[in-house]
């Protein structure tokens, strides 16, 4: 007896669908990932204006053909290094919510661990220079301003759980969060210029202790 034809629905998964990465594709995904991080370096270590493409490529250890066959262009570069920054911190703030308790502690522990593990690393200062960059260069801004979006509310997403019963509802969650995290960016560029560390973490108490006592 023969076996009828599956149908197209039925069909195996083409190679394309099914197959893993190619070695060739994830060389090629590691070479762009290394490159992104000798960006992320050399824009906290020297700035926006003053980091070059053969900086970049010397830090990633790659030829400047390398480096500007993924990334043609500078902008192309930075758009990158930013996606790349700010998936890196999403991951954070996924793994972070499953050590925190679903209580009003969790706000305070949300911002101090964000302030030492995120806001005060140079990748976080690369991202800061890349969005002072992006203010009076409108390609570059029209570039990044989507993802900082995104990342913005898939931040409120990943900490809606823990936060709601702080927070009480979606909209103070979305104002809390997004305060804070204009409060932090502010705290970093301006009390970080005249480098009082005592001064910061006083400040960021305070802020903790502000929303709490408001939230009760």
């Amino acid at each position: 007896m023969l076996m009828s034809q599956p149908s197209q629905d039925e069909k195996a998964p083409s190679r394309r669908e099914s197959k893993l990465p190619s070695r060739q594709e994830q060389k090629s995904e590691a070479t762009r990932r290394r490159i992104c991080e000798g960006a992320a370096r050399c824009l906290f270590a020297n700035g926006y204006h003053r980091t070059s493409i053969k900086q970049i490529a010397d830090h990633a250890g790659v030829s400047q053909g390398a480096l500007q066959h993924h990334f043609p262009s500078k902008d192309d570069l930075v758009e990158a290094t930013a996606a790349f920054l700010l998936t890196r911190s999403l991951k954070w703030f996924a793994l972070v919510k499953l050590e925190l308790a679903k209580d009003h502690s969790a706000f305070g522990d949300v911002i101090r661990r964000s302030w030492r593990e995120q806001f005060t690393t140079d990748e976080y200062g690369a991202l800061l220079e890349i969005m002072t960059a992006a203010r009076t260069d409108d390609n570059l801004r029209a570039r990044i301003a989507p993802k900082l979006d995104g990342w913005r509310t898939a931040i409120e997403a990943e900490l809606r759980d823990i936060l709601h019963p702080f927070a009480g509802n979606a909209e103070n969650l979305t104002a809390l969060l997004n305060i804070s995290l204009c409060m932090m960016t502010g705290l970093l560029v301006h009390e970080g210029l005249l480098g009082d560390e005592q001064r910061m973490n006083m400040m960021l108490e305070q802020w903790i202790s502000l929303v709490v006592k408001g939230n009760r």
